[in-house]
């Protein structure tokens, strides 16, 4: 087969839907070498993905017009008859327009609807622009990848989808994660970001649905007690509100928020922590929960939500605003070294099913049935 990718992520986001595209890509093209692949690229960049230029399978396809934008919305369906492709998959909840001019079969993956679900979130313009393009792609798609149940579920509810239609298949576990780590390498890092023996990790955005705020409180009401958090991720304007709190708070909490790690160096502080904590308030799937688990991390994050079908049986499950359900949490794992260890390794046998042969296994499967 000759299959195309919008590969737009795959080349310029170092986290989130960039790991899922390069995942998905070298996933393929290391197990079904025989196929072709082209990677439509609109940004002309390679730094974050060379990696996969020494694959002589792969073809990387620049925009044929002067504007970028215009092409990979609108203007690469007429570069797909010129590459003869079989299929073209859009990796991040979207598929160009005019589709109508193309035989090639389309799969899109979604990964959440969250701008629909709770929109409050999101400025009316991004929400406006997320709706077109996602809905597009879910109504015209052939074939739509959901990377959990529940976004299936909410596909279907919101735009009236035929859940035959869809095909729910978890990601893999990003490649840096599984990567070995040297001993030199590690202590680098831990003097670098003086990091202390113990800590609780969070990774991601610090954006205000990933609800931290709830994590520092937690902590403030263990006072004492409570171990020292290492926050990574991006900041939005909620780290300021977050900084705010610890300036007014009684308690002298040991928090570090780093912003600038490296996927190596995240790798390696994953391999240092003990404890990891992931309870926002609304995802898609949960990559950082089954990226700590590969490192036999116990995990908290929230109950009855998406998160139970990244980390299994290897996390304890909380009410994600609830300050005491978070704070007991953290304690019962800081102190219970026989839960501690029961549930290391309930995570390591969990985070197994989220390998890159099962990913290219099922994503073969979904290719060759339409």
């Amino acid at each position: 087969m000759r299959i195309g990718f919008d590969a737009k992520r795959a080349f310029l986001n170092h986290s989130g839907l960039g790991n899922y595209s390069r995942r998905v890509i070298e996933s393929l093209t290391q197990f079904y070498s025989d196929e072709n692949y082209f990677l439509f690229n609109s940004e002309s960049k390679e730094k974050l993905f060379n990696q996969i230029l020494i694959r002589n399978n792969v073809e990387i396809i620049n925009p044929s017009t002067i504007l970028k934008s215009i092409w990979r919305s609108y203007s690469q369906v007429n570069d797909w008859k010129k590459f003869n492709l079989d299929i073209y998959h859009g990796l991040s909840n979207e598929l160009p327009f005019g589709l109508n001019r193309t035989k090639t079969k389309t799969v899109v993956t979604i990964h959440d609807l969250i701008f629909k679900k709770n929109p409050n979130y999101y400025p009316f313009i991004d929400r406006t622009i997320y709706n077109l393009k996602t809905k597009h792609a879910c109504k015209k798609a052939d074939k739509i990848i959901c990377v959990s149940d529940q976004t299936k579920k909410e596909v279907v509810k919101f735009y009236g989808i035929n859940e035959k239609k869809i095909d729910v298949i978890y990601p893999a576990i990003p490649d840096h994660i599984t990567q070995m780590i040297s001993v030199d390498n590690i202590a680098a890092v831990k003097l670098k970001y003086q990091l202390p023996d113990k800590f609780l990790l969070y990774t991601g955005t610090i954006e205000k649905r990933k609800n931290l705020l709830t994590v520092i409180k937690a902590l403030d009401k263990l006072g004492d007690k409570a171990p020292p958090l290492i926050a990574i991720g991006k900041s939005t304007k909620y780290l300021n509100e977050i900084k705010n709190y610890l300036k007014i708070s009684r308690q002298k909490m040991e928090v570090s928020f780093l912003t600038e790690v490296n996927n190596e160096e995240l790798n390696i502080i994953y391999s240092l922590a003990n404890l990891f904590i992931y309870t926002s308030l609304f995802e898609g799937f949960g990559i950082p929960l089954i990226e700590a688990m590969a490192h036999g991390i116990p995990c908290i994050t929230t109950k009855n939500s998406c998160m139970e079908e990244a980390a299994g049986k290897g996390a304890l499950y909380v009410d994600p605003l609830s300050i005491e359900e978070t704070a007991n949490a953290i304690s019962n794992l800081t102190n219970n070294a026989a839960l501690h260890k029961q549930l290391s390794t309930l995570a390591i046998a969990h985070s197994a099913k989220f390998n890159s042969k099962r990913l290219a296994d099922q994503l073969m499967a979904t290719y060759s049935g339409l």
